[in-house]
């Protein structure tokens, strides 16, 4: 399939079998669905459909179609716990407005045990996947792991989600959750999934935003365990954030350091100085859809506005006559090497 030349689509929506996350009964009469993806590290995804058959609040499977050159291509756009927030009666039919919650909703309205803990040794991605297991539907694909140094103890009224993330970020890991709500949990993306470039710039819709701030880039992580006070400076007059540069300092003070793969204090306030020491060149564009980009996701581009790797930090996607979709994504250049 080719998603940069012309195709047509049709949509079905599917009721989703919880037990084995398998499609269900079609659902009828859709007139309007769309997903909004955020990379903010906690939900990562919703939507809304409007429609005018009947409906009953659960998971519901948005599926593609698309046909190019007398070949059928099957796609799983978003799969999202819908439940009705509103309607319309009028002459005896009713439509309904229905909002779209992540598969990871469930986890964010748990809370953990009191007194719960990742404990030291622990493969901080399998602990993370028992976490969200406990409490959502979806399946969960762990790829890759980390061990934890130390204890990880979650704060008092945390959330399974919240609890889950805070772990994965000790790793540099990230949740990404496909067209069919399977949940991963692997690394932060460092191959690209998605190419723009003059060959392929027919995926690309005219009009490039863009921004860049390096006014939060911190030059110095303080870390600060019990009377312990390790600290990470930025120094180098070559780094345009620098104390030496900037002439002040702006900190970063962890208290709740979560050093991992048997690190130091000092190896780990290094690691997350400079994983903080990341300008962030923000661009916005709208491209035609293309399987298997989600926020985290790395894009490399090479045409006009946009040079280089940018990670997906948004995305709306609009189901027409095919998709679209609105994509926000950032260039990482590292200003601080240790």
């Amino acid at each position: 399939m080719d998603w940069g030349s012309s195709y047509s689509a049709t949509w079905r929506v599917f009721r989703v079998n919880r037990n084995t996350w398998a499609d269900g009964q079609a659902l009828e009469d859709i007139d309007v669905v769309s997903i909004s993806r955020t990379g903010d590290g906690s939900l990562l995804e919703s939507g809304n459909m409007q429609l005018s058959g009947d409906f009953e609040s659960d998971y519901y499977r948005i599926v593609m179609t698309a046909e190019q050159g007398g070949e059928l291509t099957r796609v799983d756009v978003g799969t999202l716990l819908f439940d009705t927030t509103g309607g319309d009666e009028d002459y005896g039919s009713t439509s309904y407005n229905v909002n779209g919650l992540s598969v990871l909703h469930p986890a964010s309205t748990t809370a953990v045990t009191i007194g719960e803990y990742a404990p030291a040794g622990v493969d901080g991605a399998q602990y993370a996947k028992a976490l969200l297991e406990s409490a959502i539907n979806a399946p969960v694909v762990v790829e890759g792991g980390f061990i934890l140094n130390e204890h990880v103890v979650h704060e008092l009224g945390s959330t399974i989600l919240n609890a889950a993330w805070g772990v994965l970020e000790a790793g540099n890991f990230v949740i990404q959750i496909d067209g069919r709500g399977v949940v991963y949990i692997r690394p932060k993306p460092t191959q690209p999934a998605l190419i723009l470039s003059n060959q392929t710039s027919a995926q690309l819709f005219n009009g490039i935003e863009f921004n860049a701030d390096m006014s939060q880039i911190p030059n110095r992580y303080v870390v600060i365990d019990g009377n312990t006070i390790t600290v990470a400076e930025n120094n180098d007059p070559t780094s345009i954030v620098s104390t030496v540069s900037r002439g002040y300092n702006v900190d970063v003070i962890d208290t709740s350091p979560t050093p991992v793969n048997s690190e130091t204090y000092s190896e780990y306030a290094n690691r997350m100085l400079k994983q903080s020491s990341i300008l962030k060149e923000e661009r916005t564009y709208t491209r035609e859809y293309a399987p298997d980009v989600y926020p985290y996701s790395l894009v490399k581009a090479s045409v006009a506005g946009m040079s280089g790797n940018f990670r997906v930090d948004s995305q709306t996607i609009t189901c027409g006559y095919g998709i679209t979709v609105n994509e926000k994504a950032s260039k990482e250049t590292q200003l601080w090497l240790t």
